[in-house]
């Protein structure tokens, strides 16, 4: 990967994290909002214990076949069993062989099990790969067909914030800003406000006054109790000012 490419990857990981994308966290406390019935899921990051100490026999298929894909991820990599951290090897062009073959097969597992809970998050797993390897095309349709598969969830929200993250990487603020107000208005996704506040600082970005204007009193009128992040307030703030003069 040329020096280039790794600092537009690097851009494109800053700016989806920025965005909210709280993947690990987010699963952690919504577990079964994520999986419904299937809590088993939520001990899949933990690593190979779980999965060994359960068996298939007793599990859905397509959840087996998530957690043996995630499992094996995390031992190619090097990762503690008992830690929820993924290292980077040592050595680059293992790293990158390992991201390529199991982003496939996430994109396997969403592709057999599409429509689905487990199929989603397989692709949102495969494009968070294609990212980390600087395919961002890749990562684009893996997270477009995440939001497709399982229209109006928790899941596609987060998809459409993964999208937003890769737009405004790559200047495309309103695209971002729209991904974002895609998520923002899944009912299910406890994220809402956020997603409005950072459509708003896009659409600001995207020298789109009315719209950031609109979108974040949106915010304010559905979320009256929500903790701004202060710069965006001041950037409304400044807007609701220049409207004025």
């Amino acid at each position: 990967m040329s020096k280039k490419e790794t600092n537009r990857t690097a851009e494109a990981l800053r700016e989806i994290e920025a965005s909210g994308d709280r993947v690990a966290e987010w699963a952690a406390e919504n577990a079964a909002l994520i999986l419904g019935i299937i809590a088993g899921v939520l001990v899949i990051a933990a690593g190979v214990g779980f999965w060994v100490q359960h068996s298939s026999d007793t599990r859905d298929a397509s959840v087996n076949a998530l957690a043996r894909t995630t499992s094996e991820y995390r031992v190619a990599m090097g990762a503690d069993p008992l830690d929820n951290l993924i290292p980077e090897p040592a050595n680059a062009e293992l790293a990158e062989r390992t991201r390529t073959e199991f982003a496939a097969r996430f994109e396997e597992v969403g592709r057999e099990y599409s429509g689905t809970t487990v199929g989603a998050i397989g692709l949102l797993e495969a494009g968070g790969l294609h990212v980390e390897l600087g395919r961002f095309d890749a990562a684009i349709a893996n997270f477009e067909a995440a939001r497709e598969s399982v229209q109006g969830t928790a899941l596609a929200a987060l998809a459409s914030t993964r999208l937003a993250g890769l737009a405004e990487a790559r200047g495309d603020m309103k695209a971002a800003a729209e991904a974002f107000e895609a998520a923002s208005s899944v009912a299910s996704y406890p994220l809402r406000a956020e997603a409005l506040a950072e459509a708003s600082r896009c659409w600001a970005a995207a020298d789109e006054a009315d719209r950031a204007l609109a979108t974040f009193q949106r915010l304010e009128s559905e979320f009256p109790d929500e903790l701004v992040a202060p710069h965006i307030k001041s950037l409304i703030e400044e807007l609701r000012i220049s409207t004025r003069s």
